[in-house]
């Protein structure tokens, strides 16, 4: 009796840590796609397929939930990344790959999301700011130290300077006050901030691998 009691128990968790999950998951595209200030909770209940007694369940309202979509985003980004780094040959390719995997990123990115976030919650602006901060600087940082070990990264290269100027560098592109939307192809200024920047840190033999590089994968 005590084992079924238990069985339906965990299964009851599963189900609902599923619901949470599915909440967070839709939120999360949701408002990167429309930004938080575009998306409202009936939006939310829509993508899911449930109601909103279900949504006030599991959060409190609509700022609990972005709070918690960026929580999921960096996690899962975090995981990625590692992985990248974990399956790359050399420090090149590893930029490569991230700087590929970011910009699928960025497919379903309005620059509005990130413009509500520091405009109407700054709260949850500086939550996204630490986060990708210290998901991308130790990233980075981690990528040179091994690039310079293996000759392709120059070895007078500030390791902790670099990688905020690169996580710079990306957040220009988004400044619609320099780059409007309407005048700009957000990929376009990426790739040509990711070659300027590689460019930049590499050694004759870094950039001869580049250039190969770029023969087989796109920056």
């Amino acid at each position: 009796m005590f084992a079924l009691e238990t069985k339906s128990n965990n299964i009851v968790s599963l189900v609902f840590m599923s619901i949470k999950l599915n909440i967070v998951e839709k939120a999360d595209s949701l408002f990167r796609t429309f930004g938080i200030r575009g998306v409202t909770v009936d939006d939310i209940c829509k993508a899911c397929g449930i109601s909103k007694k279900t949504i006030y369940k599991h959060y409190s309202d609509k700022y609990a939930l972005a709070n918690k979509s960026l929580e999921y985003h960096y996690d899962k980004l975090f995981k990625e990344i590692n992985s990248i780094v974990k399956n790359s040959s050399n420090a090149i390719e590893t930029f490569f790959k991230i700087s590929l995997h970011f910009r699928e990123t960025l497919n379903d990115i309005t620059p509005s999301f990130v413009h509500d976030l520091k405009k109407f919650h700054p709260d949850l602006y500086e939550i996204h700011q630490n986060s990708k901060e210290k998901l991308f600087v130790k990233s980075l940082k981690s990528v040179i130290k091994n690039g310079k070990k293996e000759g392709l990264i120059r070895i007078e290269i500030n390791e902790d300077i670099i990688p905020k100027l690169r996580i710079e560098m990306i957040e220009a592109g988004f400044n619609q006050d320099v780059f409007p939307q309407k005048n700009y192809n957000y990929m376009d200024i990426q790739i040509i901030s990711f070659d300027l920047f590689l460019r930049g840190i590499v050694t004759p033999k870094g950039l001869k691998i580049y250039e190969k590089t770029l023969n087989t994968l796109k920056p």
